[in-house]
């Protein structure tokens, strides 16, 4: 019976994982016994779970195991350095059973190395190819596996079967004193199922003695190991597990192996078929009955749950997308109207170029000529699309597709417009998703079992200013934020009244922040507060500053109109007469929860401002823990505080809460 996965089947396999891996963060891992899960998720593709079974197997998997409630000190390691980080790359080495996972940001990576041969092992190795942590420490003839060696992979075994081309058949058989499935299997780096099939292909005896082989019988095997090469090298058809043969009276058949595809040494035996070879290897293994989950109280209700999540992980990646494109339109606009003189002269030239009947193949060839002779206007053209009358630019450093049809002002226009409209369907998105989450919510009501100690937060009705990031000072007034391009246009020009006070701090990447004053203007204290929320949600945040400058300005000196002559991009302000300067403001924010009735919500702000609105809430500063990460931190801290019944309370609030709060970027809780 076949029990661990060869090096061709892990071959074959990882197309099918790669595809499932590369670009997903790991979300989470656990370890269930020698068995450990990859939680991923891959934006477009979803959720999927990738099983690495050191020893025996690697593949994804579908079946759903209950998460072990204290992971080992292995899995703790590898969850502090891998999770919420992407993977980059899946390969294995050689044809050896060693599959390496490259995971990283852009603070550093990783490589998680699977040896999925003899007794197995996992080990993680820094940047520098050291081992850092592994799942058995051991010294060897021919390398030690020990904290802070180099990396050394096992000696190469045996002649690649799919490079055999540059080898003699005749040269691995000789000298052999052992028959032909045990010479194969040890001088090819074959497993013996697979040369028993090389053997049934070839019409030649497994037992036959290497020795014995005649130059027909050669010539056969060669046939043979040629035919079984071909198949490997077309990849994964039909995968399949193989049961047993049926003996008489016997009503269920146990799997003997799985396979990539047919093979003749099986021929007869029953078999049952997959859509992917993941599948086939998941359900020969199947999975233990302590790893199952308990079944649902009621399957509808769980699968009409399941069915919302994946509605909400689509929703958010497509606002995501949709909001990335349109930050990418709003720059294309933006650096045509900074370059527009040059953007139009070249527009003009191609114009009059073809109305002068020139091909498109003549006008690349004096592009071509003109970068020779380094015209400014020939070096910023990247590529000419004739097929959809397009031109790419290079306008400081950012590749812009122009529409060669319409001038460059109008090209302007176009992206602008059509970042508008990608933003009106996030925002459209956006608001679908909050209504799938109340379902969402009310769906859980039903499926627990004991709501009240495990209730979930009722859906609470949002008020006007949660749109924008926002605190209420010490003093007790509402201080509101840009969340970005957009929410700073609509907060400046529509919510923005004569008495407010307006916030910007001294750098680039900063929302504008505006004071809310209903009667007496506010004091030094909301000044300084208001000034910390403008320099901490700005990208002194990401670029780890410890502090920073902000501005204040009456609204009368705020202007959405340019000077005469010039541009404004949209959502651009224009500031007029005296910058109030506030220096030297520290980059910091405290993250907490206020409690009303049964709702609970989280709030940030400056320290000196939460504190008065709730006693439960931790101090953040940039640094090195991801947002996924820091967020569990937060949560953790603050339910440490509180009693039993709220400490409930709060575990049950969405993350994604909590992670809006949090500015752009990295942080480390302050102790």
């Amino acid at each position: 019976m076949k029990d661990a996965m060869s090096n061709t089947d892990i071959m074959l396999v990882l197309p099918e994982a790669r595809k499932a891996s590369e670009g997903a963060f790991i979300k989470n891992i656990y370890s269930h016994g020698q068995v450990f899960i990859l939680k991923l998720y891959q934006p477009i593709v979803g959720n999927s779970q990738l099983l690495i079974e050191p020893g025996r197997r690697i593949h994804l998997t579908e079946f759903q195991r209950v998460a072990p409630k204290t992971p080992s000190k292995f899995v703790t390691v590898l969850r502090k350095y891998l999770r919420d980080k992407r993977v980059i790359s899946l390969k294995q080495h050689d044809l050896d059973r060693i599959v390496v996972l490259e995971v990283g940001d852009d603070s550093g990576t990783h490589k998680l190395v699977a040896e999925l041969f003899g007794d197995g092992n996992l080990i993680l190795l820094d940047s520098d190819d050291r081992i850092f942590v592994a799942q058995h420490y051991k010294r060897m003839r021919d390398r030690d596996l020990v904290p802070k060696a180099k990396y050394d992979l096992p000696p190469p075994r045996g002649v690649d079967v799919l490079a055999l081309d540059n080898y003699s058949l005749q040269d691995v058989m000789s000298d052999s004193k052992a028959n032909v499935v045990r010479t194969l299997a040890s001088r090819l780096n074959l497993d013996a199922l697979s040369c028993e099939e090389i053997c049934t292909l070839a019409g030649v005896s497994s037992k036959a003695m290497a020795s014995d082989l005649d130059e027909k019988t050669l010539a056969d095997l060669r046939a043979g190991l040629q035919q079984y090469a071909d198949r490997l090298k077309a990849g994964v058809r039909e995968p399949r597990v193989v049961l047993e043969e049926p003996d008489e009276g016997q009503t269920e058949q146990s799997p003997i192996a799985f396979l990539p595809f047919e093979f003749q040494f099986y021929r007869g035996h029953p078999v049952k078929g997959f859509d992917t070879f993941s599948q086939a290897i998941d359900n020969f293994f199947g999975v233990t009955e302590s790893e199952k989950p308990e079944e649902e109280t009621d399957g509808a209700l769980a699968k009409e749950r399941n069915r919302l999540q994946t509605i909400i992980d689509k929703q958010q990646e497509s606002v995501s997308t949709l909001r990335t494109k349109a930050e990418e339109l709003r720059v294309s606009g933006e650096l045509i109207y900074a370059h527009l003189q040059t953007v139009q002269e070249v527009l003009e030239t191609i114009t009059k170029a073809r109305a002068g009947g020139l091909s498109w193949e003549e006008i690349v060839q004096r592009i071509e000529k003109g970068k020779k002779k380094s015209l400014k206007s020939a070096a910023i053209i990247k590529r000419i699309m004739p097929s959809e009358a397009q031109i790419v630019m290079d306008l400081s450093g950012t590749s812009v597709t122009l529409d060669v049809r319409l001038s460059a002002q109008d090209n302007a226009a176009a992206a602008y417009e059509q970042a508008k409209r990608a933003e009106a369907k996030a925002e459209g998105a956006e608001s679908q998703i909050e209504k799938t989450q109340v379902q969402l919510v009310e769906m859980q009501k039903t499926v627990e079992k004991a709501p009240e100690t495990r209730g979930p937060l009722r859906a609470r009705k949002q008020k006007w200013y949660e749109r924008f990031r926002w605190f209420f000072s010490s003093e007790g007034f509402l201080v509101l934020g840009g969340r970005d391009a957009k929410s700073n246009e609509l907060l400046a020009k529509r919510q923005m009244a004569a008495n407010d006070v307006f916030l910007h701090a001294a750098l680039h990447g900063a929302p504008y922040v505006v004071i809310k004053v209903p009667d007496q203007p506010p004091g030094q204290q909301t000044l300084l507060e208001a000034a910390q929320f403008a320099v901490s949600f700005s990208s002194a945040w990401q670029d780890g500053l410890s502090t920073g400058d902000a501005y204040w300005v009456n609204p009368e000196q705020v202007s959405f109109t340019p000077p005469t002559g010039e541009y404004l991009p949209q959502g651009a302000v224009m500031l007029y007469g005296t910058k109030n300067y506030i220096r030297g403001v520290p980059v910091e924010i405290a993250v907490g929860v206020v409690f009303e009735e049964d709702y609970v919500l989280p709030v940030s702000g400056p320290t000196s401002a939460v504190s008065v609105s709730t006693p439960y809430h931790v101090r953040v500063v940039p640094g090195r823990t991801s947002k996924g990460q820091l967020v569990k931190e937060i949560l953790g801290h603050i339910g440490r505080m509180l009693e039993d019944d709220r400490a409930r309370l709060i575990s049950r609030m969405p993350e994604e809460d909590l992670m809006r709060m949090l500015p752009p970027g990295n942080g480390d809780l302050l102790s």
